[in-house]
């Protein structure tokens, strides 16, 4: 384990308020895996995403439901988690932001832009809700 790794986990109501305490962690972790600017404004546009739908999307806005948010630092790379416990969702079920009846729509971008901005998006089910983990890779 080198210097910059770095393990980070939360556990929080989910109040919109939670978001920036998760922004604060992975702007730490970007900045420990060395990220440059590019990255750095990826991963928090990516991470605020996740825990919006995750306390939105996912909770309902709940706060007797919690997310659980894990930031994980290994040399160049930031993996992040975050579980809701809501009902879950089938990502490939969603529809197409680009599309022309959607381009005016408020809302149904957020795993579209996680998507591309991240190096992998990852869901799990399996243990009730929703656990999104994103991946992202310091450039060489």
């Amino acid at each position: 384990m080198s210097s910059s790794d770095k393990n980070f986990q939360l556990v929080l109501a989910s109040k919109t308020e939670a978001i920036e305490e998760i922004e604060r962690l992975a702007a730490e972790a970007a900045v420990l895996a060395d990220f440059g600017q590019e990255e750095q404004d990826s991963l928090a546009i990516a991470v605020t995403e996740i825990a919006n739908n995750a306390i939105v999307h996912g909770n309902k806005r709940d706060p007797g439901k919690k997310v659980f948010v894990n930031i994980a630092v290994n040399g160049g790379e930031v993996r992040m988690t975050v579980r809701d416990q809501g009902v879950g969702f089938d990502p490939d079920k969603l529809s197409n932001p680009l599309d022309p009846e959607n381009l005016l729509r408020e809302s149904g971008r957020g795993v579209f832009i996680v998507r591309s901005l991240m190096d992998e998006v990852l869901y799990d089910f399996s243990q009730g809700g929703t656990e999104v983990t994103i991946i992202k890779k310091r450039k060489k």
